[in-house]
């Protein structure tokens, strides 16, 4: 039996759940828009008003993790 894969990317990869955002960093930039469900921009904004901390952000925007 052969089991086909797709290729991995660094968002299956990596617990991003667990480090800093990263908006300069495209896999970091998509799992925390789909994560926080907003958008690019008010994620840039965030990131730029309370530091790279998920904790911090997703208190910015008003979510909860």
């Amino acid at each position: 039996m052969t089991t086909v894969t797709s290729p991995s990317s660094p968002v299956t990869d990596a617990p991003l759940d667990n480090q800093p955002i990263n908006v300069n960093e495209e896999a970091s930039l998509n799992y925390w828009v789909s994560a926080l469900d907003c958008s690019e921009l008010e994620l840039r904004v965030a990131v730029a008003e309370v530091g790279p901390s998920v904790k911090d952000v997703s208190n910015e925007l008003g979510r909860v993790l």
